[in-house]
């Protein structure tokens, strides 16, 4: 209890340094709390959910076939059964179109959850229910009549919510199983997914009935999803943002971290004249240190408490805008784990860099008072007195790479951070050194700015680092997001065909050709035929047996296939010869070489494919580079003619209007012509890519001001721990003869030099990175906005030199004789 006295009546004396580390707790913790939370609140939301978003405890889906007797009493044997059937298709009203998600289900759909809907879902082979979306989009109300494929239908409800609507495509639908065999959208060959929910009888033997059920099925094209990854397409977004969050949320931790070593330095540094005084009398170093301990232990909770609160209140207050956007609305918690998490990051964090300084300020011995050591914030340390901060900062990393759900990620963005901050620190470190260098030159006001910059004491490194970590951050995001809507607005619009039709029947290649013609004389079509089938071996190894570094994207479920005698637009054979025009022999296929080098095949390997429920075995032939950005008709795998001419398939077309605009009512006429065709507009997906990546932008910009509020704070908090140094050198100019212009010059040349530098070389690291992912990875055109990236770096200038400018003004307008009254 001696240390708790001791705390309590030392903290009436003065609380230096302890302010700005209530501030940089306080916004660093909140930010990695509300992270871990908004991140844990949508993990939790879809793993009790995961029953209801699937509509059952399993579903098993086949492309372009439907389960044989034997495969169908297997699924019984397991619970109860509902069967669908998937596709995309064009709902037509008037001369108006729209693409839609359409679901052939029966009565038993949905076996878990709820179909929520206005009105009534589709009791007869007439009716369809429509997603909200869609239906506001074509101005249709309950009772109106649509077309689809070859019928038309009465609108009997309106969707709000579904199981197995996560993340589609294009809006819902329901039909019957009749209304959709009404349609005639289901032809050999088209693009159909046949589903199968199933409701265990005994739900808690999930993976047994999995493995029991593929077992029973044949081995060929079938694919398994149970109810706990019946989420998989919002977690995947989930997990992106919040990696990208996550990165941010460290980075301002990480700066937050300098903030707090400098409030310890200041904290330490006022502490040393008390803890001279009570060795004087007897106190021993224990409760010195229990004193020193416990009023650091106050301080981080009162920083804490808020800090977590602020935490756990961002999921309840995001609450509706995420129900909105995702299946499930968001567990509002409160997530004690993650919470738990960013307070014990915290706690390790404030004692790597809070142990050096307050064991170096319990050392001070008694006879620094008459030296007048004692407060003037030179704390002298042993090396021994890294072990414990080095062990912390260790606990730290640790805690955070357990506590992601992408460890790897963590591991590279504290590593990556890492490397940036010692950027930053050896620029402050060239800083000093320039300065130290230009002593003496210059008019007296520049000699006193540039000077401030070297002098014992200085944050000139801390500073750049806090300064330049978020900015350079921001920049990266800023310059990509920038470069990836520019490619989204600019360049795939001008590359991209403006249509891509799939679905069409065989033989309609004319009819297609005459109709695009008459529309647009110069546009450009292109027809291939496309069929769907799965790799079933590997050069004779089963796929199921393949190991994992043999695998390939062409493994996982069906591809689309397709033959053609001549090499493919936008293809390079790399490897081998390609076939003639008359080939007629063997089964051949080309490969895309980066699958073929994934799968570690050659020419002269086989691959044997699942097509249509029947086996086919083919010799590579060739090779071929692919250009994906062609945006065609790309397949990884194209088989020579003769092979699958006669298997049941459809045709794809692309058309680019070569510059020719598309004239209003052509979806709507390509739609009446080919109803069983779907039409996909280019311009609609990326308008849908492009809102996706606005939200996404617009929620990672505001997290990443957050790390440079944190900047501005230690900077500002620096400046208040140095201000009676600085308030004493002022006087002292105004002793002799220095003007008020002349000191506020003083202090403008030291921000000035110091922010402008970071933010430069910020610029430049942001510049950097944004480069290599746009370049490297997206493989795309880099174009930041030049006068977006000018703005931002101007207002971090003036935001930094004002805040601190009005961190000092006390020390600018402290006069002599108050000084001299103070002494």
């Amino acid at each position: 209890m001696i240390g708790w006295r001791l705390a309590r009546r030392d903290l009436k004396g003065g609380r230096a340094g302890l302010g700005l580390l209530f501030a940089c707790l306080l916004l660093s913790v909140a930010g990695l709390a509300a992270v871990l939370s908004l991140v844990a609140s949508m993990n939790s939301a879809i793993a009790d959910n995961g029953r209801a978003l699937l509509g059952g405890d399993l579903l098993v889906s086949q492309a372009q076939r439907v389960a044989t007797s034997e495969e169908r009493a297997a699924m019984e044997g397991l619970g109860t059964v509902s069967e669908g059937v998937a596709t995309r298709a064009m709902l037509r009203q008037g001369e108006e179109i729209a693409l839609i998600d359409l679901r052939g289900v029966d009565g038993a759909f949905p076996l878990a959850g709820t179909l929520e809907l206005e009105g009534a879902r589709p009791a007869s082979d007439d009716e369809i229910a429509l997603g909200r979306a869609v239906a506001a989009q074509l101005g249709l109300g309950l009772g109106d009549r649509v077309a689809l494929g070859q019928g038309d239908y009465r609108v009997s409800g309106l969707i709000d919510r579904m199981p197995g609507g996560t993340f589609l495509w294009a809006p819902p639908a329901l039909v019957t199983p009749g209304g959709l065999g009404r349609s005639g959208l289901v032809v050999p060959g088209s693009l159909v997914d046949y589903q199968y929910r199933i409701a265990l009888r005994n739900p808690a033997a999930l993976e047994g009935a999995e493995e029991e059920l593929i077992a029973a099925l044949e081995p060929i094209g079938w694919e398994a999803r149970t109810r706990e990854g019946a989420g998989q397409g919002t977690q995947r977004f989930v997990a992106l943002a919040g990696d990208m969050l996550l990165v941010i949320a460290i980075a301002a931790l990480g700066i937050g971290a300098l903030g707090i070593g400098a409030a310890m330095r200041a904290f330490a540094a006022s502490r040393q004249a008390a803890v001279a005084r009570l060795k004087l009398v007897g106190a021993q170093r224990r409760d010195l240190g229990a004193m020193l301990g416990l009023e650091i232990t106050l301080a981080v909770g009162l920083a804490l408490i808020p800090a977590l609160a602020i935490g756990a209140a961002v999921p309840p207050l995001l609450e509706d805008m995420l129900a909105e956007r995702f299946p499930v609305a968001p567990d509002t918690g409160p997530h004690w784990t993650a919470l738990g998490l960013a307070a014990a990051v915290a706690i390790a964090v404030t004692v790597a860099v809070a142990w050096r300084p307050l064991v170096a300020a319990l050392r001070t011995p008694p006879k620094a008072l008459l030296r007048a050591d004692a407060g003037s914030g030179l704390l002298n340390g042993r090396k021994i007195d890294w072990l414990v901060p080095v062990l912390a900062a260790l606990v730290a990393i640790a805690l955070l790479l357990l506590g992601s759900d992408n460890a790897r990620l963590a591991g590279i963005a504290i590593a990556g951070l890492s490397v940036l901050a010692l950027l930053f620190w050896l620029l402050g470190w060239a800083i000093q050194r320039a300065a130290k260098a230009a002593a003496g030159r210059g008019g007296p006001v520049a000699r006193l700015g540039v000077a401030a910059l070297h002098r014992p004491g200085n944050a000139t490194r801390a500073l750049t680092v806090a300064l330049g970590l978020g900015l350079s951050i921001l920049v990266t995001l800023a310059a990509t997001s920038q470069s990836l809507l520019g490619e989204l607005d600019g360049a795939i619009p001008e590359r991209a065909p403006s249509h891509f039709i799939t679905d069409l029947p065989r033989g309609s290649e004319s009819d297609l050709r005459a109709l695009v013609t008459e529309a647009m004389p110069q546009a450009k079509l292109r027809v291939v035929p496309s069929l769907r089938g799965s790799i079933s071996a590997v050069d004779g190894i089963a796929v199921a047996d393949l190991p994992e570094d043999r695998r390939s994207w062409l493994t996982s479920g069906d591809r689309g296939l397709t033959y053609s005698a001549a090499v493919p637009e936008g293809n390079e054979v790399v490897a081998g010869d390609w076939w003639g025009e008359d080939y007629a022999g063997a089964p051949l296929v080309s490969l895309e070489e980066e699958a073929a080098r994934d799968l570690q095949l050659e020419v002269g390997d086989t691959l044997t494919l699942a097509i249509a429920g029947r086996e086919v075995t083919a010799t590579i032939a060739s090779l071929r580079k692919v250009d994906w950005q062609s945006f065609g008709f790309n397949f990884g795998i194209v088989f020579a003619p003769g092979t699958l001419e006669q298997a049941p398939h459809v045709l794809m077309a692309t058309i680019e209007p070569q510059g020719a605009s598309v004239p209003r009512g052509f979806e709507a006429g390509l739609a009446e012509t080919f109803p069983t065709a779907t039409t996909i507009s280019v311009a609609g997906v990326l308008e849908d890519v492009r809102s996706i990546l606005t939200s996404l932008d617009a929620a990672v910009r505001i997290a990443t001001l957050l790390a440079i509020l944190i900047g501005v704070v230690v900077l500002t908090g620096s400046v208040l721990a140095t201000r009676a140094a600085r308030a004493r050198d002022l006087v002292l100019l105004r002793l002799v003869g220095a003007r008020g212009p002349q000191l506020v010059g003083t202090q403008l040349v030291e921000f000035a030099i110091l922010v402008a530098a970071a933010v430069l070389l910020a610029i430049g690291a942001g510049l950097a990175s944004s480069w290599f992912v746009i370049t490297r990875q997206f493989d795309i055109g880099f174009a930041p906005d030049a006068a977006g990236i000018a703005a931002l770096a101007g207002a971090t200038i003036v935001v930094a030199i004002g805040s601190a400018m009005a961190a000092v003004r006390p020390a600018l307008t402290r006069s002599p004789r108050a000084a001299l009254r103070a002494h």
